[in-house]
């Protein structure tokens, strides 16, 4: 009777485990999916601005955001395994973000110089804001860390953005 009991509750636990392992929260898969779409946007557009711009200072920033985002997507990729999160589906940008990249690669010159920070702006005040929040609210422990360990070189990157557009968005031809 005693065996029986031991190997009833081994089963119960390890039922419980693979439970509790097999569904993560949907805020944990909602925000999977926003950062690996918004992960895959800074990459392309970057990779768009390092082509087209004339900017030695935007050309080297993009070339930061490859570096970094690439980086990050890896380190992000590990926290949603750890997580138990489904991956999102193929990385790709949003509606609005595949918009945007098509008026980049619409752009010519300033014109694109311009959109190019526009987007950059908008896109990392967004990112600022989602890992924040999830930094302090998050619910599933490897994309909370993720979220706060990647926060402060997001907020570089809006400063270095920010100082970009201030001098307006195109220096050093």
């Amino acid at each position: 009777m005693k065996k029986i009991l031991v190997t009833l509750a081994a089963v119960v636990m390890t039922s419980t485990i693979a439970v509790a392992q097999q569904k993560a929260p949907a805020e944990a898969n909602a925000l999977a999916k926003k950062v690996a779409a918004a992960n895959t946007f800074e990459i392309q557009s970057s990779q768009l601005a390092k082509d087209r711009t004339q900017s030695g200072e935007l050309r080297s920033f993009a070339q930061q955001m490859i570096s970094d985002h690439t980086k990050a997507g890896e380190e992000f990729k590990s926290a949603v395994q750890a997580a138990n999160v489904s991956p999102p589906p193929p990385e790709q940008p949003d509606a609005r973000q595949k918009a945007t990249l098509a008026k980049l690669r619409n752009a010519q010159g300033s014109a694109f110089d311009k959109a190019y920070v526009a987007a950059q702006l908008k896109a990392h005040e967004q990112a600022v804001s989602l890992f924040k929040r999830y930094a302090k609210n998050g619910r599933t422990a490897p994309l909370k860390a993720f979220a706060t360990k990647t926060l402060p070189t997001l907020e570089h990157h809006l400063e270095m953005i920010q100082a970009i557009s201030k001098k307006g968005g195109v220096a050093s031809r």
